[in-house]
């Protein structure tokens, strides 16, 4: 399984050609682009927090790049919604301080760029555990699979910023917080 590192339409392309199934950030992505994402059943892990932080840190450092890329990643998003492209969670570990910024924050993105909320909670279940060829070990709540639960103090599919604050996690049948 290759994952591929890719912001660029050349890059994407070029890692999507030569077998990538995943490629992280892809922040450029065309047409063409999501077309391949498609054809090839590839997945999409836009990391949009890491993208948001990095852009606004580097602006105020006086380069736009990161910013002007960031403002183009929404209807880039919405069409790889329409497209089918597969859209995987992800955070890009590290590249934000996550005592400051939860990482649960990329749901948001992802719902306010037009996931509904069970969408974006499945990117990183079913989706992420399809990803890693682990569908019926990981991503869900079934006989025979790995089910670490968390709960969040309301409704999600409501305001799915309630899972940037975790109450309760279990892992391996055993309370960790409550």
């Amino acid at each position: 399984m290759l994952a591929a590192h890719a912001m660029t339409p050349d890059g994407i392309l070029y890692s999507l050609k030569a077998g990538a199934r995943s490629i992280e950030h892809g922040t450029a992505a065309n047409d063409e682009c999501l077309d391949l994402f498609v054809a090839k059943g590839a997945f999409w892990v836009p990391t949009l927090t890491v993208l948001d932080y990095v852009a606004e840190g580097r602006a105020k450092l006086g380069s736009t790049s990161y910013l002007e890329m960031f403002q183009g990643v929404k209807p880039q998003f919405r069409k790889a919604l329409q497209k089918g492209v597969k859209i995987a969670f992800g955070t890009d570990a590290g590249g934000f301080d996550w005592q400051k910024i939860p990482q649960a924050r990329e749901f948001s993105f992802y719902v306010n760029y037009g996931m509904t909320p069970m969408q974006a909670i499945q990117s990183a279940t079913t989706v992420a555990a399809d990803l890693l060829d682990k569908r019926g070990q990981l991503g869900e709540i079934s006989k025979g699979a790995f089910a670490d639960i968390i709960a969040v103090d309301g409704d999600p599919l409501q305001k799915i910023e309630v899972m940037e604050k975790v109450v309760f996690v279990m892992k391996d049948g055993k309370v960790e917080k409550q």
